[in-house]
């Protein structure tokens, strides 16, 4: 088995971990999003506002113009959430694999931890480098 085979079937390494931690992002995701469309929607609400304080009627052409212009913005704000959410779950899933991966194994070094034991060894991308090392050091101190 190739490590190309392997990483494709562990795609989820600790579930419970891994979708807590999207949840975290996507709340954050879905909260900026609609403060973001809520400024959008208040831009033109207000625009119009000022549009009938200055006395321009309402069945004026420049109303027509500013509900295309907003039915625009709503399109192009509607394909970038689509697309934030799609790269959010990309990387986020990315991110919580790379803490997920060193903990499984950091958990199994523990659990089988003995002078005789391998080296724990982290991919190099992996997120907790520094905890490697400690454990290593670790295992070696009780050969003596």
């Amino acid at each position: 088995m190739t490590s190309h085979d392997r990483s494709y079937k562990n795609i989820i390494l600790d579930a419970r971990f891994q979708f807590k931690l999207l949840s975290y992002f996507l709340g954050l995701f879905f909260i900026s999003s609609a403060s973001f469309y809520t400024t959008t929607y208040l831009f033109f609400w207000k625009f119009k506002t000022k549009g009938l304080k200055v006395g321009i009627p309402d069945d004026h052409i420049f109303y027509k113009f500013l509900e295309n212009q907003k039915s625009d913005m709503d399109t192009l704000f509607l394909g970038l959430v689509i697309f934030n959410f799609l790269l959010l779950l990309g990387v986020g899933f990315i991110v919580s694999h790379r803490i997920a991966g060193p903990l499984k194994k950091i958990k199994q070094q523990l659990k089988d931890l003995s002078p005789e034991s391998d080296d724990l060894r982290l991919r190099e991308k992996d997120f907790l480098q520094d905890v490697a090392p400690l454990l290593n050091e670790l295992k070696g101190r009780m050969k003596s």
